[in-house]
């Protein structure tokens, strides 16, 4: 049984409980460990000595914290060292192309936004807008769902207040990339920004960053106060609790599911909301191997440490696993409910050469389910953001030259860099 995780999960490191019993890292779903491995990875990450492992290859998934008895919180110790050693070294410049920085660092998302649709970029021009709101409630996209703005073109959706911009990032990869210093500059950023809309409520269309403001940004400055910070796969199931989403087409299919990394934050009860979902419209669930805590990150993770300084092909290897494990399941369709496992799952098959299952968003199954036709968009996306990479990163993806970030200012519209 997963319980929800307290605010303090994310918290500083706490040696004085640390026994370096190994067991956080024994259950990493990333890297294979010996119980007397995880013992010396643990107690050279603890003495600041150069690990085998851990600093080049955790993906950030912060399993560990979830098993360690004693509430030590290894994975924040995990991202000091990555702080440190950034501050030091700097990031291989490669790494600037996926820093979510626009507009003064053009990157992956910004260059997939520059080609997006006519219909996709008026959505987005309407999610910009400064006036009030027209309810308590600001309906967060986040930078994924900025990309895939026609998920949100349903009925399910039409009351809702939508507001966001790039410029407007979360910081959640701040965060898991160790970024203390910067990401406390962009709480400033979106103190400015709420303080400016002044909504009561948030509704995420994204598990990341409902934790992120939940669990996280509190940690680094944000003084905003919410009455309510909903993710919107809980708002979903309360709506069909409720019979106000009817299901006129059942589905039929059997699916699998990759899960959101940041579910696991919130418990057993949470990573059950999709799939009492899924049943609901129709669909029959097979787990993948590594499933529910267990869950490996969509791929992106692989990017995250300073040694890979988001190598994509790098990247891609991770997504690559995931894809195995879907198609081991015989599952007739792939479900993700992170819009960002929708684009990377979609970018990664551009260079692999097994057939895979259909892979749909859960928003894009309701659909189905309810008699909508689903704008599918993300293959377009995924092919701006595939040939962006070759172009923007893959002829620097050996260079030598390391960058460190600038300081990122307040107010999105001055170009500090």
């Amino acid at each position: 049984m997963v319980e929800p995780v307290t605010l303090d999960f994310f918290g500083e490191f706490k040696p004085d409980a640390c026994t370096v019993c190994g067991e956080c890292l024994i259950h990493c779903p990333i890297i294979d460990y010996t119980i007397e491995e995880a013992k010396e990875e643990m107690r050279r990450l603890i003495v600041k000595e150069k690990t085998k492992k851990l600093l080049r290859d955790c993906q950030s998934c912060f399993t560990c914290n979830l098993y360690c008895q004693k509430q030590a919180n290894p994975a924040s110790l995990i991202l000091k060292r990555w702080n440190e050693q950034y501050k030091k070294e700097g990031l291989k410049v490669r790494g600037k192309y996926f820093m979510t920085l626009y507009p003064n660092y053009p990157n992956f998302r910004s260059y997939a936004a520059d080609k997006m649709t006519r219909e996709e970029k008026h959505l987005l021009k309407q999610w910009s807008s400064l006036d009030p709101l027209k309810g308590d409630t600001l309906t967060y996209p986040g930078c994924n769902v900025i990309l895939t703005p026609t998920l949100t073109q349903t009925k399910i959706f039409a009351d809702l207040d939508i507001r966001g911009r790039l410029e407007y990032c979360c910081g959640e990869t701040l965060f898991r990339t160790g970024y203390k210093k910067e990401l406390f500059q962009v709480t400033k950023r979106l103190d400015k920004w709420f303080n400016t809309l002044k909504p009561k409520k948030l509704l995420v269309l994204c598990t990341a960053g409902t934790n992120v403001f939940k669990n996280v940004l509190p940690h680094y400055g944000l003084t905003y106060q919410f009455e309510k910070i909903t993710s919107y796969i809980e708002w979903l199931w309360e709506k069909f609790e409720k019979g106000e989403i009817v299901v006129t087409k059942p589905l039929n299919m059997t699916v699998t599911i990759q899960e959101s990394c940041y579910s696991k934050m919130f418990g057993d009860q949470y990573m059950d909301l999709p799939r009492n979902i899924l049943r609901r419209i129709g669909c029959d669930i097979v787990e993948m191997e590594k499933s529910r805590e267990n869950m490996r990150c969509c791929g992106i993770g692989a990017g995250f440490s300073v040694d890979s300084a988001y190598n994509s092909l790098k990247i891609r290897d991770a997504t690559v696993k995931n894809l195995d494990d879907a198609k081991a399941t015989g599952a007739s369709a792939i479900c993700v409910y992170c819009s960002g496992c929708l684009q990377q799952y979609f970018t990664a098959k551009k260079l692999y050469l097994k057939k895979t299952p259909p892979i749909y968003h859960i928003i894009e199954l309701i659909q189905l389910a309810i008699g909508e036709t689903p704008i599918r968009l993300v293959e377009h996306t995924a092919q701006n953001m595939f040939w962006g990479i070759m172009k923007n990163q893959m002829p620097r993806l050996l260079s030598p030259k390391r960058f460190k970030i600038p300081e990122i200012p307040e107010d999105p519209e001055e170009d500090a860099y």
